[in-house]
């Protein structure tokens, strides 16, 4: 007999590495066991020293990740996007807060039903492991980025990790769609905004991007602009 249909079958997240791990049995408990929630553009999933009892699936819009020094300076330390899996923490409370660059689509369990689906369902916790692990490459990438490259090899290796998330948190795309602002790149790549302007201003006129729009930016010399970036297609 054929089940009803629920959201997750229509959630851009269905494909994500979470979701994909689980059979139809299990997608129809992770449903049922969920709470989705609406975060506004500018408002907060979580914030920095909520207690951490619960994890979170992206499945429409984008946010970012942020963490604040004692004297209110802000790094951004990753950007989210549709599929991305965040809020598992070892730790009692949260050391970062999500916003929403854009208004979002959420789901959220709480940490110990998704214990109690890990039981039932031991290719879920692989799959969890899986994604532990490739958070953790990404921000050993981000490391190397911000301690060895110029600026104009930070943007340009951002531009082509941006483009690389899009493809494939939303498949084919002609051009890059950047919603945060010149501040948000500026706090990810640990340079001045005067100076992220500048990049893209120089840049532009080396034929390297195109810019349609300030949130905008198609790619026109591929090949230089990951000559400069050392960028090797880094599996998202």
């Amino acid at each position: 007999m054929s089940m009803n249909p629920i959201k997750c079958h229509s959630c851009s997240a269905r494909a994500s590495r979470l979701c994909s791990s689980l059979d139809e049995d299990a997608i129809y408990e992770l449903d049922a066991i969920a709470t989705r929630i609406e975060v506004s553009k500018g408002n907060y999933i979580f914030q920095e020293e909520d207690p951490s009892s619960y994890v979170y699936n992206i499945s429409t819009g984008m946010g970012y990740l942020e963490r604040l020094s004692s004297d209110g300076r802000r790094q951004i330390m990753a950007f989210l996007f549709p599929g991305d899996y965040i809020g598992l923490i070892p730790d009692p409370i949260v050391n970062v807060s999500a916003g929403g660059l854009t208004d979002m689509s959420v789901c959220r369990w709480n940490i110990k039903d998704i214990e109690n689906l890990i039981d039932k369902h031991p290719e879920f916790e692989h799959r969890l492991r899986r994604i532990g692990n490739r958070v953790l490459a990404t921000t050993l990438d981000q490391l190397f980025m911000l301690g060895c490259k110029d600026a104009r090899e930070k943007l340009a290796f951002f531009l082509l990790q941006m483009e690389k998330r899009q493809l494939v948190a939303l498949g084919e795309i002609e051009t890059i769609h950047l919603p945060m602002t010149r501040g948000d790149i500026a706090d990810y790549l640990g340079i001045t905004v005067e100076t992220v302007s500048r990049i893209f201003t120089r840049i532009k006129k080396e034929g390297l991007i195109e810019l349609p729009d300030s949130n905008e930016v198609v790619i026109k010399n591929r090949e230089l602009l990951e000559e400069i970036a050392e960028y090797n297609g880094i599996d998202y």
